[in-house]
């Protein structure tokens, strides 16, 4: 694992930390900020990811962390504190397809943790971080402060048998709406995302290999582009793909019991 080194030229970049950033979306979010010229800190559990990434990107800079230990991420928060950063973007999730299989303790305590019991923990750290660090920031070398929380469109329906991971995302979505009015004194910006499905690894594994199937599917590139202009433009909750959008505001609208009796009917498994 790589430590970061002190930059004493007179060039500044602003640095952004993805919790999250080693494989998939993070991923791809960190190496599009680096090629805008940031310097770029990302977080991961796996050793492997974090092994490739310190082969093929030397620049950025690496941190071990499991997001289910509160000891680590005690630890990582410690370390993380010592640098100065204007965006912090937490990407980190866990998800177990509840439709298909009946959760364990050790998934609904994972999906717990990583989905909100960290984001939690982080969110507070970075808010209370950026609000020490922001006196301090040249706006006229830097991008506004900025904090930014991958959820899910998942998140955005309301209904009673809704998944585990879905009542996370939604959590997730209240929590960032608080912080952004909160923030707003500070002149800090808080954007949620909510996004469709992504082609990513990840998702492919988690489907055989190929998840083409999946209903208005995108690139991680495609999800790169509607995110930074979500955070070009201080969208407070991004949603997209359009259609997708359309879609959940659409059932949203039903009246409850209709809408509940659809999505128990059509996505939740037997009970």
């Amino acid at each position: 694992m790589k430590t970061l080194v002190e930059d004493t030229t007179e060039t500044y970049a602003p640095h952004i930390i993805i919790v999250g950033g080693t494989s998939g979306l993070g991923l791809a979010l960190a190496l599009h900020h680096q090629a805008l010229g940031w310097q770029v800190s990302v977080v991961g559990s796996s050793a492997t990811k974090i092994a490739d990434i310190n082969s093929q990107y030397p620049s950025i800079v690496t941190y071990a962390c499991d997001l289910t230990d509160d000891t680590q991420i005690k630890k990582l928060l410690e370390k993380l504190s010592r640098i100065r950063f204007n965006r912090l973007i937490y990407s980190a999730g866990s998800y177990t397809n509840e439709r298909i299989h009946h959760l364990n303790k050790a998934d609904s305590d994972q999906m717990l943790a990583i989905n909100l019991q960290a984001f939690e923990q982080v969110l507070r750290w970075a808010s209370s971080q950026l609000k020490q660090q922001y006196q301090s920031l040249d706006a006229s070398k830097s991008d506004k402060p900025s904090i930014v929380c991958i959820a899910s469109i998942a998140g955005t329906m309301d209904y009673p048998y809704a998944s585990l991971y879905a009542k996370s995302k939604r959590a997730m979505i209240a929590t960032a709406s608080a912080y952004r009015a909160a923030l707003v004194p500070h002149d800090i910006q808080v954007n949620c995302i909510a996004s469709g499905y992504i082609d990513t690894q990840a998702l492919r594994d988690l489907n055989d290999g190929d998840a083409s199937h999946k209903p208005f599917i995108m690139s991680t590139q495609t999800a790169v582009h509607h995110i930074m202009q979500a955070i070009d433009d201080d969208v407070e909750l991004a949603i997209f793909p359009r259609s997708m959008r359309y879609i959940t505001s659409a059932l949203n609208h039903l009246p409850k019991p209709v809408l509940n009796w659809i999505l128990r009917s059509k996505l939740d498994k037997a009970r």
